[in-house]
């Protein structure tokens, strides 16, 4: 009975360590996506401005 227990125990840390792992690297993508995003946004708006400012002179 103990050794039952104890694997249930284990399979429930396991599920909830793998699963907080997995929310945690979701998460970062997700920032990292966001992130890099507004970056190449900007960098966008640079060149497209400069190029603007470089078409008038």
């Amino acid at each position: 009975m103990k050794t039952t227990s104890t694997s249930i125990s284990e399979k429930i840390f396991d599920f909830i360590f793998f699963s907080s792992i997995g929310f945690i690297l979701g998460l970062i993508s997700f920032f990292l996506i966001k992130v890099l995003s507004i970056i190449l946004v900007v960098f966008l708006a640079a060149v497209w401005w400069k190029r603007n400012k470089n078409n008038k002179y």
